[in-house]
């Protein structure tokens, strides 16, 4: 059964809506992850003809250097603090600043449990001396 999204106004089967934090609302599976706001974002980008949304002189080299540069700085914005006494790092999710525990060990959980966002992958040192 096919049900309208309210934030998007598409239609979805309405077995693929999500319970959004910030929409408080149901929306489908597009809205959910974010990919409609990209979508209206790029399309803002190109709405002038005269240079498609890039400055003068853009080139792939430009291209690559802004892509290293959003990940870099979501590998700054993740953040993995240790927390004493236990093998168990604090972690803060990219999305919406939640803190919750992490694991290195068994990597769990492998997404933000308050908005499903995915945990970057950590890059602290968890040895073999570390395990016991």
């Amino acid at each position: 059964m096919k049900a309208k999204c309210k934030h998007c106004g598409r239609e979805a089967d309405s077995e693929m809506f999500k319970l959004h934090y910030k929409y408080r609302m149901m929306v489908c599976a597009d809205c959910f992850t974010g990919k409609t706001d990209r979508d209206r974002q790029k399309k803002e980008a190109s709405a002038d003809p005269r240079t498609g949304g890039k400055p003068p002189g853009w080139d792939s080299e430009d291209e690559y250097l802004e892509k290293m540069s959003r990940m870099k700085q979501q590998q700054t914005v993740s953040r993995f603090q240790p927390i004493l006494g236990t093998k168990l790092y604090q972690c803060t999710c990219i999305g919406c600043n939640y803190n919750f525990k992490f694991d290195p060990l068994k990597n769990m959980p492998q997404s933000c449990p308050y908005c499903n966002e995915p945990v970057p992958k950590f890059k602290g040192s968890v040895g073999v001396n570390d395990l016991f």
